[in-house]
């Protein structure tokens, strides 16, 4: 099995990487959803899964965009 990620990431990565951005860099988006910024950077860059509820609150922000 290859455990590789193809150039544009999976799912979660693209996510969490679009979540960033908006949020205004790793650090911040790791504040904002309750986790440790070194758990948020290991997933973005693919090593492992979020908890699915760090996932969906992601989402959320990507679908909708951060509300101020």
């Amino acid at each position: 099995m290859n455990d590789t990620l193809p150039p544009e990431g999976t799912a979660y990565t693209r996510t969490l990487k679009r979540a960033a951005a908006l949020a205004g860099g790793v650090e911040a988006l790791a504040a904002m959803l309750h986790v440790s910024a070194a758990d948020m950077a290991r997933w973005i860059a693919g090593n492992g899964r979020p908890p699915q509820d760090i996932f969906l609150a992601a989402l959320d922000i990507v679908s909708g965009g951060l509300k101020g």
